[in-house]
C-alpha cells in the first residue's frame, strides 16, 4: 500500500476514529484547561466532527488516517463566530502526533484553500488557540492574517485569508 498521502472526504463510519485522532492530537493542551472546560471543548469538537454540516476531510497515508480538518464553504455552518456572509471557515485541524513534521497539516489547509477557490469562496476565517503555536505559524506562513475584530476574550483568536487572484501560499 502506498505511503503517498491522499486527502479525501471522510465517511460517516470513520467519524469515531477521527474523533479519537483529534483527541490524541489535542491531548498536549489538556493541562492548560480546567477539567470542565476541557470536557466542554472535547464535546464541541465531537459535535463538529459528527455534524453533517461542512466537509470533513482526512489525510490518509498507507491506509492510516493521519490528519483531519473540517472545511465549511459557508462559515455560518461552522457554529463558531459570526463571520461575514459569503465567507468560508475551517475547524478541527489535527495531525496525529507521531505523524507531525511531515507537512500533513499544510496539505490539509491547502486542500481547504483549493476547495474554497473552486467554489468561489472569497475568504476563509478560523479560530485557533493562542497556545497553538504550530498551527498559528502554519496559518501565517500560508498568508492568513489576524482578524482581531473577531477574537473572543477569553478564548480563541481569529485569522482570515482573502482568496484574491494573486493570493497564493508561500513556499
Amino acid at each position: 500500500m502506498s505511503r503517498e498521502p491522499i486527502i479525501r472526504q471522510a465517511q460517516p463510519q470513520e467519524w469515531d476514529e477521527i474523533e479519537q485522532l483529534v483527541k490524541e492530537a489535542y491531548e498536549e493542551f489538556r493541562p492548560l484547561f480546567t477539567p470542565d472546560i476541557w470536557e466542554r471543548w472535547l464535546d464541541n469538537l465531537s459535535r463538529a466532527i459528527h455534524s453533517d454540516e461542512g466537509m470533513l476531510l482526512v489525510l490518509e497515508s498507507g491506509g492510516d488516517l493521519e490528519g483531519t480538518v473540517k472545511f465549511y464553504p459557508d462559515a455560518s455552518q461552522a457554529g463558531m463566530g459570526h463571520w461575514p456572509p459569503g465567507s468560508g471557515s475551517m475547524r478541527v485541524l489535527a495531525v496525529r502526533p507521531g505523524s507531525r513534521t511531515r507537512g500533513y497539516g499544510r496539505l490539509l489547509v491547502e486542500e481547504c484553500l483549493r476547495l474554497a477557490r473552486e467554489l468561489g469562496v472569497p475568504r476563509i476565517y478560523l479560530y485557533t488557540g493562542v497556545f497553538m503555536d504550530a498551527a498559528r505559524r502554519l496559518y501565517e506562513k500560508l498568508g492568513f492574517v489576524r482578524a482581531v475584530e473577531f477574537d473572543r476574550d477569553p478564548g480563541p483568536i481569529a485569522y482570515r485569508l482573502d482568496l484574491g487572484e494573486g493570493d497564493r501560499p508561500k513556499p
